[in-house]
């Protein structure tokens, strides 16, 4: 069992997360299931394979200290070992900056970028020195933020930035590190913002398109340098 890769991937049960987890076992990973909902994550489980085998599910906040050294902790003493982290999970809502109060500012941060960094360092203390490769996603709005998405962008941005200092620090460490910043996606959250009267599906990705960018980092077959931030505009 500890032959075979394994891949911890957030935000797993639905959308771009979901569609990371299906390509990565379709290439051999094993991968631990990381989101809020049990039953979501079985969902996208049963896409997979067997569970045990080719899976585990971790209910799991990526805002909680608790979860994230659980979510390192049950993944190693699942497969044994840890090769890759996609860090996917994510929130965004409409507001402009000017009308966030603090404990919007920290609830954003919290949930965009101290959570994706903090575990990117746990998972990184564990591949070192045997190497590995962490994928942030990020977003368009870190370059040319919707009106509305600043505050968002400006978490996101923080992990564009983790990106490159992983790979300035990583010394000797085979590690490998990329951010993924895609444009409108066709998900639950962008729905919750937009509906298609405002912003049509066919101006927006498909999650499988974000999720073939991201996996093509994680397999090394991506035409990107590691550190960089790959930016995917939407229609």
């Amino acid at each position: 069992m500890s032959e075979a890769k394994v891949a911890i991937v957030t935000g797993a049960g639905s959308g771009v997360g979901r569609c990371v987890a299906k390509h990565l076992a379709e290439a051999g990973y094993r991968v631990a299931l990381v989101g809020r909902t049990e039953s979501r994550l079985r969902e996208t489980g049963e896409l997979l394979g067997p569970e045990g085998m080719c899976w585990k599910a971790i209910p799991a906040d990526i805002t909680s200290d608790a979860d994230r050294a659980r979510i390192v902790e049950e993944t190693q003493a699942a497969f044994g070992r840890i090769d890759a982290l996609v860090n996917n999970a994510g929130a965004a809502g409409l507001k402009k900056l000017k009308d966030f109060t603090i404990e919007d500012l920290r609830e954003q941060f919290e949930v965009n970028a101290l959570g994706p960094i903090d575990l990117a360092a746990r998972c990184l203390r564990v591949m070192d020195p045997q190497g590995g490769v962490v994928v942030f996603t990020s977003s368009m709005s870190t370059k040319d933020p919707f009106p509305g998405l600043g505050v968002y962008g400006c978490a996101k941005s923080a992990l564009n930035a983790a990106c490159r200092a992983i790979m300035n620090e990583k010394g000797k460490s085979d590690f490998r590190a990329y951010a993924v910043a895609p444009g409108a996606i066709e998900t639950g959250m962008l729905r919750s913002m937009w509906n298609e009267k405002i912003l049509p599906k066919d101006k927006t990705l498909d999650p499988d398109q974000v999720a073939e960018a991201i996996v093509a980092c994680v397999t090394g077959e991506t035409d990107a340098k590691p550190g960089e931030t790959i930016y995917m505009p939407s229609h």
